[in-house]
């Protein structure tokens, strides 16, 4: 699997693009993040590098620990961070030791895992961020597999609003959706899609 993503991350265009996703664009002024962040499968850097950015421009501080597997993808992040407070680790989320009470946020944009792992990474992204922090991002909906315009093909690795709800049941969802949007990042993403948004309030 390593070697697959590090295969597609060689290449010189960004695989998802440079710019952020739009929904993180949108979302960035409500909750101006500042503190620290914790952004996994993260890739090639956009959305981090986006939040920092925008948090310098605004005087917050915001340190970023940025999480992927992919090495050869985590190279060209720190080719682009600059002295952005963005830190990269090389991470296999099935083997992670999550913390506890550890972040102010925490973002994951279409991280593919299987329905196991999904249950796994945002069940150890809760216990990571603080209480009062916040959880969001957007990823593919299990419709989405009807679409073709992006995401896995195989339904096992795409997400059911119910684990959202499941997971998160005792906290406030500041933002929840379910439905179409229109993307275009990079040549993987591109048109009409399926997704799940959410933007939620720890509460411990």
């Amino acid at each position: 699997m390593k070697s697959h993503w590090n295969e597609r991350f060689l290449r010189k265009e960004y695989l998802y693009g440079e710019a952020a996703n739009q929904f993180i664009q949108e979302l960035e002024p409500v909750l101006q993040p500042e503190g620290s962040l914790l952004a996994i499968a993260e890739g090639e850097g956009r959305n981090a590098l986006f939040l920092a950015k925008k948090a310098k421009e605004a005087n917050r501080v915001l340190s970023i620990d940025l999480w992927d597997y992919s090495d050869v993808a985590l190279q060209k992040v720190n080719a682009r961070k600059g002295d952005l407070t963005i830190k990269t680790r090389e991470v296999d989320l099935t083997t992670v030791t999550w913390g506890e009470d550890q972040y102010d946020y925490a973002c994951c944009v279409y991280g593919h895992f299987d329905q196991v792992m999904q249950r796994e990474v945002f069940q150890g992204l809760r216990q990571a961020v603080k209480n009062g922090g916040w959880i969001f991002g957007e990823v593919y909906s299990k419709e989405q597999v009807t679409y073709g315009t992006g995401g896995p093909r195989d339904i096992e690795y795409l997400y059911s609003p119910s684990m959202f709800l499941d997971i998160f049941a005792t906290d406030f969802f500041k933002h929840l959706y379910v439905g179409e949007v229109t993307r275009s990042e990079g040549e993987l993403h591109q048109g009409l899609c399926h997704v799940i948004q959410f933007a939620i309030e720890v509460r411990k």
